[in-house]
């Protein structure tokens, strides 16, 4: 083929995997600094040799660039939804494993982004549930003082004895 502007010879298979080179490097910044992370996911999927599987890999970008941004994906006919950081951090644990066969799909990376997710979940979960005890401890605290001055929640139900309330407030006997 020549080409109409300069003359030139061309084959139109390099033309167009000329075409894809240059939308794969346009999409790559748009993984931040995980752009090699996920590149080298896509290389799971058997691209090699890269120049001849341009069209393969601009494919499989777009579907990782889209799962980066949103989070979302679909598992089983279920919608799911994971934050970038489980999305990064499944990507890192698919590749460190050792695949004997090219990767066909993303199913292996969505079960490990649900993995993570139900993880994050849980750990979330008991971080609320800490802040939440923190908080009514403080609640009761200030309640104890302002009521009693002793602090001593025991006390105000009149459910402790004159020992043990003795005890709380460091003194051996009432004449102290």
């Amino acid at each position: 083929m020549r080409c109409p502007m300069c003359g030139g010879e061309f084959n139109a298979l390099e033309a167009i995997m000329d075409s894809e080179w240059r939308d794969i490097i346009s999409l790559l910044p748009t993984f931040g600094g995980h752009g090699k992370l996920v590149f080298e996911y896509v290389e799971k999927f058997g691209v090699n040799p890269i120049r001849i599987k341009s069209k393969k890999i601009l494919r499989l970008l777009t579907e990782m660039s889209k799962l980066v941004r949103t989070g979302e994906f679909v598992y089983n006919r279920r919608k799911q939804t994971a934050s970038s950081l489980v999305v990064i951090e499944a990507i890192k644990v698919v590749n460190n494993k050792h695949f004997a066969e090219p990767l066909e799909n993303h199913n292996y990376l969505k079960k490990v982004m649900i993995s993570l997710a139900d993880e994050e979940a849980k750990e979330e979960s008991k971080r609320a549930e800490r802040e939440l005890r923190l908080k009514e401890d403080r609640l009761k605290a200030e309640g104890r003082k302002g009521e009693l001055g002793t602090g001593n929640l025991k006390l105000e139900t009149g459910e402790m004895t004159g020992p043990e309330y003795l005890a709380s407030v460091g003194k051996e006997s009432l004449r102290g």
